[in-house]
Formats: C-alpha cells, structure tokens, sequence
C-alpha cells in the first residue's frame, strides 16, 4: 500500500476515466470466454484451469489474471473505481485492478474513452 505521500506505480489516470475494449481486447476475451467454455466441459479441476489460462495468456503476452479484466469491460465502459467494485468479490485490489489497465492499456487491450 502506497503511503501517504507516494504514489501508486504506473500511469496516473483520471479519477472519472472510463475504458474500454479495443479491437485487439474485444478478440482476446472471445477467446478467454471460449477457454472458459472448454475448460468447464473438462474434468482437470484448478490445475487444469490454471494451465489453459497461461496458455490463454502467453501468446497474448498477458497475466493470466487478464481475462477477468477484459471480461469485466465486455460490458461496457467503466473507470477504475468502478471496476474495483464490481471485482470486490473476486478479491481483486484497487492495485492490481489499476496494475492490469495499465498493462492493457499498454499492449492496446484496452483503450481510454
């Protein structure tokens, strides 16, 4: 956690910036989706839900975590804050959630609106 004079790592965003998938992000979470589709179907438990999503992820050279960043912007637009609210019950941190926009963001996931 930052203290109270240090900055949080990475690109400072606007409080009121809302994302979006890109063309690129819009793809990559069709084929997340899919995965998720093929691996519920299989009987491998975690280990093997674990496997597909780093398989998912590394041709895209993303976290295996980003899916479940760009399957929440499937929806719609959304902000930071907004994000971190909806991923709450995921046990996803105001940290790690402005960690993958920034990593989306970056790769052209993720676009600014």
């Amino acid at each position: 956690m930052a203290g109270l004079f240090e900055r949080e790592p990475g690109k400072r965003w606007p409080r009121s910036q809302q994302f979006r998938l890109s063309a690129k992000g819009a793809e990559a979470q069709v084929s997340y989706r899919q995965m998720l589709l093929e691996n519920r179907e299989g009987s491998g438990g975690r280990s093997s839900f674990d496997a597909a999503r780093v398989s998912w992820a590394t041709p895209l050279a993303l976290e295996p975590s980003d899916g479940l960043y760009l399957d929440e912007l499937e929806t719609g637009p959304k902000t930071i804050e907004e994000m971190v609210q909806a991923l709450d019950d995921c046990g996803s941190t105001r940290r790690e959630v402005k960690a993958a926009i920034n990593r989306l963001a970056s790769v052209g996931m993720i676009e600014p609106v």
